[in-house]
């Protein structure tokens, strides 16, 4: 109102002349500038406050921009079932099932890139060298490393699964010494964990029946490596008692049908390796109570392959590899 009083001013009136006019125009609009600063910031303080509420109203817009496509369900699905394939499972756990021997891989993805567990699977002592791992460069084909690596980076479960393996107390130096007289080497299976992984192989045939006897006095063996060896059916017989015993590994040994006998009371087994021997259908009878049983190897073996349909009957969870011919005969006995 003062600003049209002072532009009615302007006009020549009663009171004044025009020039007198304008400064006092001049002079109410000086007036006015510091309304007009604090106009300009409250709008620029609503702006900024609209901005503020549609982020909150919707926090996730800017990760979606930002977080990498999810690989198809299909490429996962089949990493599955070359972990499978591949025994992982005999030393590893998933969401609670598999073996204790590994680390638990149900937050694997959420630990390491898929270029790392894909390195890991091809040579483990490229990033932990003193991994007890087998190395899969060369044996696994690219397409199936690449496919592993996508199931195994998706695998974000934020903590592991199922209970810890319970701690052990240090195995007797004496009792190990026994064993690593024979020829076998005897390590813990891994940093802070004293559970015992006891290895006859690199020994070949030296290593007999009268070799084993050492084994009764140790405990907590976890894995047992007599594969090329110089075992029979009644070598194994030491063995029924290491009730811990997950893995397994018999292959190109001598065992036959009466040495599966022996593997009865063995509840945690979940591998085991008959690759090479002379076990027939007969055999796998005596396999049908190891119910943690998930992976068994028995290429060049005697058993068919009505022989594994019915172990399976028995162990729906148990992967079975066959070989090649084997498992061709298989899929045409099925058409």
């Amino acid at each position: 109102m003062a600003v049209d009083a002072a532009r009615r001013g302007l006009g020549g009136s009663a009171g004044g002349t025009g020039e007198s006019s304008r400064r006092r125009l001049r002079s109410l609009a000086r007036a006015n500038i510091p309304r007009r600063q604090s106009y300009m910031r409250l709008i620029a303080s609503c702006a900024a406050a609209v901005t503020l509420a549609a982020a909150l109203a919707n926090p996730g817009a800017q990760a979606q921009k930002s977080t990498p496509k999810a690989p198809p369900a299909s490429a996962i699905s089949t990493g599955k079932k070359v972990y499978a394939a591949q025994g992982c499972n005999a030393c590893h756990t998933i969401a609670g099932q598999g073996g204790k021997i590994g680390p638990d891989l149900s937050n694997a993805g959420g630990l390491h890139a898929q270029k790392w567990l894909e390195e890991h699977v091809v040579n483990p002592k490229k990033h932990n060298p003193n991994s007890t791992m087998p190395a899969y460069g060369g044996k696994i084909k690219p397409a199936d490393l690449a496919a592993l690596g996508t199931y195994l980076a998706s695998l974000k479960a934020g903590a592991p699964a199922g209970p810890r393996p319970a701690a052990v107390p240090k195995a007797d130096p004496q009792a190990v010494a026994r064993v690593e007289k024979t020829g076998a080497a005897v390590r813990e299976i891994a940093q802070n964990d004293n559970r015992l992984e006891v290895d006859y192989h690199l020994q070949g045939t030296a290593i007999t029946d009268a070799s084993l006897a050492p084994l009764k006095g140790l405990k907590h063996v976890v894995e047992l490596h007599l594969g090329r060896t110089s075992v029979t059916d009644a070598g194994l017989a030491a063995i029924k008692g290491m009730t811990d015993l997950e893995v397994l590994h018999l292959e190109n040994t001598k065992i036959t049908d009466a040495g599966l006998a022996h593997l009865k009371g063995l509840k945690k087994l979940t591998y085991l390796n008959l690759y090479g021997t002379a076990v027939t259908d007969a055999g796998l009878e005596h396999l049908k109570d190891l119910t943690n049983l998930r992976s068994l190897y028995l290429w060049q073996t005697k058993v068919t392959s009505a022989g594994v349909e019915r172990l399976k009957q028995a162990l729906p969870k148990v992967s079975v590899v066959l070989g090649y011919d084997q498992d061709a005969q298989a899929k045409q006995a099925g058409k």
